[in-house]
């Protein structure tokens, strides 16, 4: 951006390596009245505001004024979109005399709220929603349920059974059914965690009754299926009594479930969530790197089924046969052939394969490269060939080193 003179404190959140838009806040340090907005594009583009309002048109042009620039986040454009309207909408910065913005900004695509899954967690947790009185089993049986986790534990519910028949049917140190009330599709009551304690509890000897936290339909009627299943899970965060605690396979489903046409399967929220559901690592590291990585394949998959299409896996015939003979017919008077795999580049055998091709007087050397996956093909084609071209270029200079890509998809026989 051109930097006017007004601007007196800046601040820069740590940039990723690559990014679609940020979002930025001016703040009039003479009056603390803030505007918020976003750019799609880099923070040394030639930009430097959207707004609207008048008033602050005045003050960014009025060489007395004293600002305060900042880039607070940095994503896809559409993600940028939803922390801008997130962060609009909780002070309701159109109506407010704190903002100069005209309006609170406007989601993309709809977003679970972390937050508001916190704060209603914690009025559950303090046993703000306890009923007074154990309520049968007859009542939660049959009852409808969020269906949060990936699948039921039959183990789980047995080792519940087990443990409260050898209590006589007491429920006491059971966790309290979460019941969401009116919530259903014609104004039923809905489960929204407890799935294993009632069905163990149903299949014992002895028990007659459960423990129920009931929210009532006035608390939870705003808050969207993505939030009351954020707030399900973590209810599930960390090991409790006769709990089983949210799973790697729950996470993933997190993600794919809340996936949208706009949004993207790594974003800041969707960390935050998987962050506050108690795995550790980062969007690159640990379970929640593991958990991106296989959400964004199942991801994919849907797409390409949209598509009647098929991800190719060159590890299983009849592809392999495929892999193998693209190679044999590269060979011939100059040139040697090799193949490998994008997830993880073979610099020992290129080494091996152009030292062969040297004693032979070959100086041609073709890698044939197969994707496991759409993100590894999306990584090769942006970082990972170009680094290992400028490597090669400059350590075997004599030789002619050609990386050619296997086709990745193929359609599925449907129509």
């Amino acid at each position: 951006m051109k930097k006017p003179i007004n601007i007196i404190e800046e601040y820069y959140a740590p940039a990723p390596n690559d990014y679609e838009g940020y979002l930025y806040c001016y703040t009039n340090l003479k009056t603390n009245q803030k505007y918020i907005g976003i750019h799609k594009g880099s923070v040394t583009d030639v930009y430097n505001h959207s707004s609207k309002n008048n008033e602050f048109q005045e003050v960014f042009v009025d060489s007395t004024a004293e600002l305060k620039f900042e880039v607070l986040e940095y994503g896809s454009y559409f993600e940028m979109q939803n922390i801008e309207h997130k962060m609009l909408s909780e002070v309701d910065a159109k109506n407010s005399d704190d903002y100069y913005n005209k309006h609170n900004g406007f989601a993309a695509y709809p977003e679970a709220n972390l937050e508001r899954c916190l704060e209603l967690l914690e009025r559950i947790e303090s046993g703000e929603f306890r009923t007074d009185k154990y309520e049968s089993l007859d009542l939660h049986k049959d009852m409808k349920r969020m269906q949060v986790r990936t699948e039921d534990d039959p183990a789980l519910q047995k080792e519940i059974r087990q443990k409260i028949d050898d209590e006589k049917g007491k429920t006491d140190n059971c966790n309290p059914i979460l019941v969401f009330e009116c919530r259903g599709e014609n104004g039923e009551d809905m489960r929204g965690d407890g799935n294993h304690t009632v069905a163990g509890a149903v299949a014992s000897k002895h028990a007659l009754n459960i423990p129920v936290d009931r929210v009532p339909y006035e608390v939870h009627k705003d808050y969207s299926e993505a939030d009351l299943k954020g707030v399900c899970n973590l209810c599930n965060k960390k090991p409790d009594f006769l709990k089983k605690p949210i799973s790697i396979e729950d996470g993933i489903k997190h993600v794919v479930d809340n996936h949208t046409e706009k949004s993207v399967h790594d974003s800041i929220n969707n960390v935050k969530f998987l962050k506050a559901y108690g795995f550790n690592g980062s969007a690159k590291t640990g379970q929640i790197n593991t958990i991106l990585k296989n959400a964004k394949k199942e991801i994919d998959d849907l797409e390409y089924a949209k598509k009647n299409i098929l991800f190719i896996n060159y590890g299983a015939a009849p592809h392999n046969k495929t892999l193998t003979n693209t190679v044999e017919a590269q060979h011939n008077t100059n040139t040697i052939a090799m193949y490998m795999s994008s997830a993880k580049v073979a610099a020992n055998t290129i080494l091996e394969k152009l030292l062969a091709a040297e004693q032979v007087g070959k100086k041609r050397l073709v890698v044939i490269v197969h994707h496991k996956s759409r993100a590894y093909k999306e990584a090769w084609q942006m970082n990972i060939q170009p680094y290992w071209m400028q490597i090669l270029k400059t350590t075997c200079p004599t030789f002619e080193i050609v990386f050619e890509e296997m086709p990745t998809t193929m359609p599925d026989g449907t129509k």
